[in-house]
């Protein structure tokens, strides 16, 4: 007989019972392929595990290249967001949960703050992707007492990712990357202003050239692509959330232009600012 463990390494177990799972989804490469707004979860933890394509995704002030095998973790309240790579595409699994509860670690954490966020999943790779699957197809599908199976599911998803996933320190800025991280903060908060590419090189301390350079490779657009981005994100956000008129929501995006707007949010999106309202009207969102 072959013990799995002695008994001096049995580790706590978690308990399924106030572990509740809130959404879980299977985000293919044409909806990964949209922009998004930044966001947080301020009463739940988000998981993510990407299962094929590259992509960059911002956490907190931190961006970070993530590829097919990765599993990132949203502590709760955590400012986040995903771009996917536009020559590789990203496919990942989500879900949402709550009631998570580890030692030394506050609710709805899974890593502590000084650990990386994006978590290679090496040998653990197929069966957290099974796991990702079967808690997908359980909601899918409304299996019978899936709200019951669900729970278990996290718990053995959670159990791998603590004790069979390495768990890495956050890799120390250097001056240029903190030189960066600073323009891109200054851009998050600052998108409906005039900004040029020299007034960010400027801030940045670098050449236009290799401010732009620079730029783009971290967070996979060009500066002011992303200054477009950031606009299209809350626009997005206003059409589902909002009554406000197309034009209202022109202004309120940071776009001086209707008819600029309309084409910049179609190049983006694929579809016109009213189409892209209809297709969330009723929809659930998170």
């Amino acid at each position: 007989m072959v013990m799995l463990y002695e008994k001096k390494e049995l580790l706590p177990q978690l308990s399924a019972k106030n572990i509740q799972l809130i959404y879980v989804g299977y985000n293919d490469n044409t909806e990964t392929s949209l922009p998004s707004s930044f966001h947080c979860h301020d009463t739940h933890l988000e998981i993510q595990y990407v299962s094929k394509g590259r992509g960059i995704i911002s956490i907190g002030s931190h961006l970070y290249h993530v590829g097919a095998g990765d599993f990132i973790v949203y502590n709760r309240g955590m400012l986040h967001d995903e771009c996917a790579d536009p020559e590789y595409g990203l496919w990942f699994y989500n879900c949402g949960l709550r009631g998570l509860q580890l030692p030394d670690l506050p609710k709805d954490y899974l890593v502590d703050d000084t650990i990386s966020p994006v978590l290679h999943t090496g040998e653990s790779a197929a069966a957290i992707r099974s796991i990702f699957a079967c808690l997908h197809e359980q909601v899918r599908r409304q299996c019978r007492q899936s709200s019951v199976v669900c729970p278990y599911l996290l718990c053995s998803l959670i159990s791998i990712i603590q004790y069979q996933v390495p768990h890495l320190p956050k890799e120390e800025d250097t001056l240029q990357d903190m030189a960066l991280i600073g323009v891109k903060n200054y851009m998050d908060q600052h998108y409906m202003e005039e900004l040029t590419v020299e007034e960010l090189s400027q801030m940045a301390h670098m050449s236009v050239s290799g401010f732009a350079h620079q730029f783009k490779n971290r967070s996979g657009l060009a500066p002011l692509r992303y200054l477009i981005r950031l606009r299209i994100g809350k626009a997005q956000q206003l059409l589902f959330s909002t009554n406000l008129s197309i034009t209202e929501i022109c202004l309120c995006s940071g776009f001086g232009n209707i008819s600029y707007f309309n084409s910049q949010f179609k190049k983006f999106v694929g579809m016109s600012p009213q189409s892209y309202r209809l297709t969330k009207i009723g929809k659930e969102t998170f």
